[in-house]
């Protein structure tokens, strides 16, 4: 079998023989399995053509044709969840999974693990879409009255993402590259608010959130968290804060006697599309919040609870807010140019 010569050997070949040695000798200092008939097919080939490198070889025809590969295409984008043995029993050319394939990835489609997004019915979708248009247009200022509210739940031995370890072959088991879980971690839930000007007054939870219990929450941490987000300091003392109050969908805070309650305490709350986290910036904050949670590694739920209030007041920085509040008008783009469908926020 024939071996490859690199670039430098094929230069050191052709220099040498223009030095006066022979094709023997030269093959003798060129070592590595090099012949006198090797050295001369290359150096008459440089003479022919004053290069060292072979040609390029056209190499074994494609097995499909343009109009096949973009049948497969189409096959793929019609079903993308269809598997590489589906698509290739499907295509009329006969070829390995590995083939198809490399067609795919051709054309820009790669195998991923799909995202999961809240599901969208159309009556929501089209609510998505006009709240979006109705909203594309605030202005800043605008934006800085809202008042961001929502729940989470935030457990011990949270998923902190993808992790990655270091280990040799049979490692595998090695208590250091494992990642515990348990089946049902112990967590607390919480209730908190945000605006441009700060973090509000973050509440535990304990139990189930019925209504009742939703308008305690608003009258011990949902107001004065608004006086101290959106009162100044030489406000007069029966001042009320000028705000407009976000809230999810929920049948606790859609109840009747939650409506009532704002109503009789004038606050305006933010109209809402159902199923729309991504229009949420306190959504972002979660995330981040359940990040530093987790670098604490508390191991009780006492722990868990210090964790929580520590991050939530001390860690999470202004300058992290205003860059949420400013990513609206974004937001409300993608949900348009996605046609009222999840987005990426």
């Amino acid at each position: 079998m024939a071996r490859f010569w690199s670039p430098k050997k094929r230069a050191a070949a052709v220099t040498l023989r223009q030095e006066g040695y022979s094709y023997g000798q030269v093959a003798r200092k060129l070592g590595g399995g090099a012949t006198a008939s090797g050295v001369m097919r290359l150096c008459r080939k440089f003479e022919t053509t004053g290069k060292v490198m072979d040609k390029k070889r056209s190499g074994r025809p494609r097995i499909s044709t343009v109009r096949e590969d973009r049948m497969l295409i189409r096959s793929c984008l019609t079903n993308r969840r269809k598997s590489l043995p589906e698509l290739r029993q499907e295509w009329e050319v006969r070829a390995s999974k590995y083939t198809v394939r490399r067609r795919l990835i051709a054309f820009g489609l790669k195998a991923r693990i799909p995202r999961r997004k809240p599901l969208v019915n159309v009556q929501q979708r089209l609510k998505r879409l006009n709240w979006a248009k109705d909203h594309l247009n605030w202005s800043q200022d605008q934006w800085n009255k809202v008042l961001w509210s929502d729940e989470s739940r935030i457990t011990l031995f949270a998923s902190d993402g993808t992790q990655f370890v270091w280990r040799r072959t049979g490692e595998a088991q090695l208590p250091a590259c494992l990642v515990p879980t348990v089946k049902h971690p112990e967590g607390v839930m919480i209730w908190g608010c945000m605006a441009a000007a700060g973090v509000g007054r973050i509440c535990v939870v304990e139990g189930i959130v019925n209504a009742k219990k939703y308008i305690d929450i608003l009258i011990r941490h949902m107001l004065p968290s608004a006086g101290d987000l959106f009162l100044h300091d030489n406000s007069p003392p029966t001042a009320k804060p000028s705000f407009i109050f976000q809230q999810d969908n929920a049948p606790c805070h859609t109840a009747q006697v939650c409506s009532a309650w704002f109503r009789r305490n004038g606050i305006e709350v933010l109209d809402w599309p159902g199923n729309s986290p991504d229009l949420n910036p306190i959504e972002n904050l979660w995330a981040r919040l359940k990040r530093l949670v987790s670098r604490r590694q508390p191991s009780n739920k006492r722990q868990l609870i210090e964790a929580i209030i520590h991050s939530w007041h001390h860690v999470i920085q202004p300058q992290e807010l205003q860059q949420l509040i400013n990513s609206m008008q974004r937001r409300c783009q993608a949900v348009i140019r996605a046609r009222g469908y999840p987005t990426k926020y």
